[in-house]
């Protein structure tokens, strides 16, 4: 647990403190992404219950190079849940009651938080509930993850009007990406990393027909797009989707339209370099095309489960403007 240990210092800059007309305002919350503070007595941690947390919680996140899990679990018995415990993000917290069920707090000790209550009148039961519902629980902890760091992106956005005039969307890429190549309705940014880079993809292609529509020209325009803007680091060397390995697709939503998401794995033709990437097909039917956010990381011997959240969170924010003429 000594990793959650915070100094005096810290912790006194993050106690509750009182405005001006008498309310208490919320501590920061502390934890990063993708962590959860699992609330529950050690016996039951090392034992069934525990178990059914971590296969459901710490499955490995799909479409990643490495095996890394969905969220990091950290376990603090109940006895230890007070003062710097209580300021984390991401809680779940599992008892025995007599009132079984799923309850969920939002900024309870800290904004912004989420906590999750998960009561059985009995380990069997508990299991049980986690069997019939970690995947909503899981989507809830998402959701909320993909949202707040929306929120500390907003602290620092470049101006993406270069964007808008040309591709007729709205975007929210923090300052900290750089544009590094800008051709006809596309555009290419990236973000060094110590020990590597994350990059962001935003191109427009004709909308065709129903192939379009159900995702199946993904992996062809993304390819065709890799081999004429994205050169790898010697001749006749570019950006490619890994053939040995089928992406997986879900049907989803961006600003109220129809958009395919693709995840998947991608390498260098002719060359030892890949990655993840995160691809969003929006249709775009009013002007008869399809938009397309795409993040995409090169990071070898780091983990990447955070960064391609980061991309994932920043291509969500996209929207079409309606008042623009796409020409």
């Amino acid at each position: 647990m000594k990793k959650f240990l915070i100094s005096a210092f810290i912790l006194s800059m993050v106690l509750l403190s009182c405005t001006g007309n008498g309310k208490k305002t919320l501590p920061d919350s502390t934890g990063k992404t993708h962590n959860i503070l699992v609330i529950m007595n050690d016996k039951d941690w090392k034992g069934a219950v525990g178990d059914s947390l971590r296969k459901y919680f710490a499955m490995d996140y799909n479409d990643l190079p490495q095996a890394e899990p969905l969220f990091t679990l950290h376990q603090a018995a109940p006895q230890l849940y007070s003062d710097i415990y209580k300021i984390y993000r991401n809680v779940i917290i599992v008892e025995e009651g007599d009132k079984p069920g799923i309850h969920f707090y939002k900024d309870q000790f800290a904004s912004p938080q989420l906590i999750a209550k998960i009561v059985g009148r009995n380990k069997t039961e508990i299991e049980k509930i986690l069997h019939d519902h970690a995947s909503d629980i899981i989507q809830r902890f998402r959701d909320f993850e993909i949202k707040n760091l929306q929120q500390h992106h907003r602290k620092t956005l470049r101006d993406n009007s270069d964007i808008e005039k040309e591709l007729g969307i709205s975007i929210e890429i923090p300052d900290f990406f750089v544009l590094v190549d800008h051709q006809k309705n596309f555009f290419w940014f990236r973000r060094n990393l110590k020990n590597g880079e994350e990059d962001i993809l935003l191109y427009s292609v004709p909308l065709k027909d129903s192939l379009d529509l159900k995702g199946d020209r993904v992996l062809y325009y993304r390819d065709s797009i890799g081999k004429k803007y994205i050169p790898g680091p010697l001749d006749s060397t570019y950006m490619k989707s890994e053939s040995n390995i089928s992406p997986s697709q879900i049907l989803t939503r961006i600003d109220g339209h129809s958009a395919i998401e693709t995840r998947g794995l991608w390498n260098m033709k002719n060359d030892f370099m890949g990655g993840p990437y995160i691809n969003y097909t929006i249709i775009d039917k009013k002007h008869q095309r399809m938009i397309v956010g795409e993040g995409f990381i090169y990071a070898p011997a780091i983990d990447k489960r955070n960064y391609i959240i980061q991309l994932e969170a920043i291509l969500k924010t996209i929207k079409l403007l309606d008042n623009k003429k796409i020409k």
